[in-house]
């Protein structure tokens, strides 16, 4: 085995077919350390018994006595004495022969037809398919070439050209390693891994692959699934000649099933390479078939770790209605629940994916191995049993990594997290909130439904009010995007805490921080300058720490403004950086201020302060999409006043002129649900206004606002930190207080309150030296209150305008606020 680097060098090949691979074998072992890392050998025989119907022994007899290849005598198979002796340097050419006896014997149609073929593949490139890796190549000693609805002839994007036989069409590869008893299993495996690995992706409908490794006496079995791999004990074959006939004859078999392939998705074949394929499914009746035409020969998703749930997604078409419709195959955890029983509680829940039909227990990882389907088999480190379960969906849009404007972020995150919510309430968590996992709606989506929530399979059943749920995992999802709860679940062990809504919630937050961080408003993408220390990559460092990541989130959440530069607020507009600091600042209340304390501090209530703030799971939601409601209408109302401006002040023209005349008498008729504002505003008064200070203005309203109010209550400004503004804050927040806060809800308060607001920052501006000065690279909650007051003296003084609620103080338990009734995280719903 060797890659396209070791292939340069002329080493002289005169001991072992694959010496000269030691070169180039660690950049092929890094990529599949992990996986050769989860497997065992075989004691208890299950493998080398589940290859006992592959041939009878009186078959086997029968062709031993026949062979020219074996002495019965002697009990040896005809292998050179010497191999360093031979003339043309090529191990591999006795095993070859005895392989390619055996299969012609046993498969005598199949090798006449040429859909079972064994080829010396010592000297022939293999194309890998890796993302880093395009030039990779390897060779294997041996291996059998396959023709039929699974396998194509291979094609190299290196040489732009077709081969004649590769990874895509080979039923196994046999590793010849002569001399080489000195090697371990674990090497053995790594380097029969790599193939293995190349199968599974090359092969997409691979369930499992099984590969040899022989020297001149021993050779043993690899079987690797999703669960990682099993390999038998070495055997010596000339000894045992009918274990290993039978290794020969199930590896090579005709039967598509045998070698390990879903035969439920199929292919095509015209001149060697797929035209076309359908995947075959059963509907929830458990009876009626139905067949999807594959849009796509390839799948549209694929994880290429070979030990996980080995998620294949294929994107298909209705055969009666002609819509896109995504079929999902995955290996869960025994132990996990199956996402189309998530999926069913979200039939017609908006914000989440829907479910068309689905399969469980199609299959298990310990019955490939040889168990029994009802063999109970002990779960250790080295073994998961995983059960292969299929869902059928609706088809959308792409993940949220890729959009176009800022808008469109804001609506996908607050629709994902309401879908979040409506299937929390019936009863589902998801747990595994990141990237990938929040899509887009479809084209011309509804408010609700133009950003979903995808990918169940490591939900749980959650139910706040009776105290059940699953407890924190660090092994379910990335570093990047768990909570800090899920990170310190390892350490923690028993004490690990539930995995609540929250934890969901916080994982909400680093993909929308890593959306801001990393792309502008526009969906550029920006890394950050090599010499720049970024918070959000540095969680990215420590993949086999997760305590260490966790404390970095820590701090971040208690030291927001750190990496958020000043490039940062300038590629995006002012409500979008609103979300992000009221967002964390709300997360490192529940995180850091309730779940960090009770788990440092260990307070006697500690238990009754957890369950009251998951009772309180509803407020959570409540906060934070008000947070994206505020954003999505600051926002909106900025695009119509501009639209208005280029119209010419036209009232009645564009989209700025239908929210005037949906709103007669400058109410705010926003729905909570959509978040979308059907009012124009102050807009119509001030067409000619800077877009940016609209949106600044917007933005901000919500944070700087009602100061008064929240120090009546105990609570301090957002992390209770210094604003350089703050008595010139203050005093215009007294006048925002004065409108925002009606208890007879008469606009004639509303309105002396904004004006009121409106004329102390006026004076206030006179005395400001620095009013014109530029924003802080990192500036505290609250910044840019000076424009905020010059744009307020503009505003329509009718307009009652939403603004986002007072954050509670930084105060964990113990404090004084701590019982204070007003506290949004102790205060159960009403009835609890």
């Amino acid at each position: 085995m060797r890659t396209r680097r070791s292939a340069e060098a002329d080493e002289p090949n005169t001991t072992s077919a694959t010496e000269s691979a030691d070169h180039s074998l660690e950049e092929q072992r890094g990529l599949v350390e992990f996986d050769i890392g989860i497997g065992c050998q075989s004691k208890t025989g299950t493998l080398v018994r589940s290859l006992y119907n592959a041939a009878a022994d009186s078959a086997i007899d029968d062709f031993l006595k026949k062979s020219r290849f074996y002495d019965l005598k002697q009990r040896h198979w005809k292998l050179p004495r010497n191999f360093s002796k031979l003339l043309d340097g090529n191990a591999c050419k006795p095993f070859f022969s005895i392989v390619s006896s055996i299969v012609k014997h046993f498969w005598g149609d199949a090798t006449a037809e040429g859909t079972r073929q064994v080829v010396d593949t010592h000297a022939t490139d293999f194309p890998h398919v890796e993302k880093d890796y395009e030039n990779h190549i390897s060779h294997p000693s041996i291996a059998i070439k396959a023709v039929g609805p699974s396998f194509e002839l291979p094609y190299s994007e290196a040489s732009d050209k077709i081969g004649e036989i590769g990874f895509t069409n080979v039923t196994t590869c046999i590793e010849v390693y002569v001399k080489g008893d000195e090697l371990d299993a674990v090497e053995q495996a790594f380097r029969v891994g790599i193939y293995a690995r190349q199968v599974f992706i090359q092969q997409p409908n691979r369930k499992f692959v099984r590969m040899l490794f022989m020297t001149e006496k021993l050779v043993r079995l690899f079987h690797f699934d999703r669960s990682g791999y099993q390999c038998t004990r070495l055997i010596d074959f000339h000894e045992e000649p009918h274990t290993f006939v039978r290794m020969i004859v199930r590896v090579s078999s005709p039967n598509e099933s045998d070698l390990g392939l879903d035969t439920s998705i199929q292919w095509e074949i015209e001149n060697g390479r797929k035209i076309r394929g359908t995947v075959t499914t059963i509907e929830g009746d458990g009876k009626t078939v139905k067949v999807y035409p594959m849009r796509y020969l390839e799948p549209c998703l694929y994880r290429r770790s070979m030990v996980a749930d080995g998620t294949v997604v294929w994107e298909v078409k209705d055969p009666k209605m002609g819509e896109k419709v995504l079929i999902k195959d995955f290996w869960r955890e025994e132990d996990r629940d199956c996402e189309g029983k998530h999926l069913e509680r979200a039939l017609g829940v908006p914000g989440v994916a829907q479910m068309i039909s689905y399969e469980d227990n199609r299959g298990t990882t310990k019955v490939l191995r040889g168990y029994k389907d009802d063999e109970i088999v002990t779960k250790t480190k080295l073994f998961k049993n995983r059960t292969l379960s299929r869902v059928v969906m609706e088809a959308y849009g792409e993940s949220i990594f890729h959009f176009t404007d800022a808008k469109q972020v804001l609506y996908v995150f607050r629709d994902a997290i309401a879908g979040h919510f409506n299937i929390l309430k019936a009863g589902s968590l998801h747990r595994n909130i990141n990237l990938m996992n929040i899509v887009h709606g479809k084209p011309g989506a509804q408010p609700g439904n133009r950003g979903l929530l995808v990918n169940f399979d490591a939900a749980t059943f959650y139910d706040p009010e009776n105290k059940s749920g699953t407890p924190t995992d660090t092994s379910i999802g990335e570093p990047s995007w768990q909570s800090m709860m899920a990170l310190l679940s390892r350490g923690l062990q028993e004490r690990a805490l539930i995995h609540d809504d929250s934890d969901d919630l916080e994982a909400f937050l680093y993909v929308y921080a890593h959306i801001i961080y990393h792309r502008d408003s526009n969906g550029g993408s920006h890394p950050p300058p090599e010499e720049y220390y970024c918070p959000l990559l540095a969680w990215q460092e420590f993949p086999d720490k997760p305590e260490t990541v966790a404390m970095l989130k820590r701090d971040w959440l208690q030291k927001w403004t750190e990496g958020l530069t000043r490039d940062i607020h300038a590629r995006w507009p002012e409500p979008c950086l609103f979300v992000l600091r009221n967002f964390r600042a709300y997360m490192d209340q529940i995180a850091n201020g309730i779940k960090i304390h009770v788990l440092t501090e260990k307070p006697e209530n500690g238990e009754q302060v957890l369950d009251q703030m998951r009772l309180n799971y509803e407020k959570h939601y409540e906060w934070v999409l008000l947070f994206f409601d505020e954003a999505i209408e600051s926002l909106e109302k900025a695009e119509a006043a501009t639209d208005i401006g280029d119209d010419g002040d036209d009232d009645e023209g564009g989209e700025g002129g239908e929210a005037a005349e949906n709103g007669e008498d400058g109410e705010n008729d926003e729905s909570p649900e959509s978040g979308e504002d059907t009012e124009d505003g102050a807009a119509d008064e001030d067409p000619e206004a800077d877009e940016n200070d609209e949106a600044v203005e917007n933005g901000e309203s919500g944070e700087v606002g009602e100061k008064d109010e929240s120090r009546e209550n105990g609570e301090g400004a957002e992390d209770g930190e210094a604003d350089e503004d703050a008595d010139e804050d203050a005093e215009a927040d007294e006048g925002t207080e004065t409108g925002s806060v009606d208890e007879n809800g008469e606009d004639g308060a509303a309105e002396a309150g904004e004006t009121g607001g409106a004329a102390e920052a006026a004076e206030d501006d006179d005395d400001d030296d620095d009013d014109d000065a530029p924003p802080s690279p990192c500036p505290p909650p609250g910044a840019g209150g000076n424009r905020l007051k010059r744009r307020r003296q503009d505003e329509d003084e009718d307009e009652e305008r939403p603004r986002a609620p007072k954050r509670p103080a930084l105060n964990g338990p113990g404090s004084a606020s701590w019982n204070d009734p007003t506290n949004p995280f102790l205060n159960p719903p009403a009835g609890a």
